[in-house]
């Protein structure tokens, strides 16, 4: 199944990023992996709508500003017996101490994501996890340091 998806690399006010870890709960010997917010993209919806309607389901927060688009990439993966590909934008946004609530989650989601956590870079880096994407903690790591690209990096 080919689809688009929007994500969002949320930062807290100590520059932390949240993450949910998700299981497959038809293969649940494939382990977990973490990954950012963020999902499908809807007919007639922009990748910066999907983002903003992605983070408020799944997190409960809403009235962010979004910022720019940093990366790009296509993931194939295997979910609940189905192939995907996906492509994705990435889009950073910051919130100040903000409190999670998963009450929005689809049902998908309520089945399969564990917990959520906020990571500092060090953290991503040191951990032995399996991320979405699998460079996370660098590729975050020269986003905080150097500031968003001139235009979205191809992250694979």
């Amino acid at each position: 199944m080919r689809r688009q998806a929007a994500r969002v690399l949320l930062l807290d006010d100590r520059e932390r990023v949240l993450l949910f870890r998700w299981g497959d709960p038809t293969s649940p010997a494939r382990g977990t992996w973490w990954a950012t917010p963020g999902g499908g993209v809807d007919r007639h919806e922009s990748p910066e709508q999907a983002a903003l309607r992605e983070l408020a389901e799944e997190t409960g927060i809403r009235g962010v500003r979004l910022g720019p688009c940093v990366w790009t990439g296509t993931a194939s993966f295997l979910f609940e017996g189905r192939s995907y590909e996906q492509h994705e934008w990435f889009f950073v946004a910051r919130a100040e101490r903000p409190a999670v609530k998963t009450s929005g989650f689809t049902e998908i989601e309520r089945r399969s994501v564990i917990e959520h956590r906020w990571w500092t870079v060090d953290e991503l880096q040191k951990s032995t996890d399996t991320f979405y994407p699998s460079r996370l903690g660098w590729l975050l790591a020269a986003l905080l340091r150097d500031g968003p690209p001139a235009a979205p990096i191809d992250i694979g």
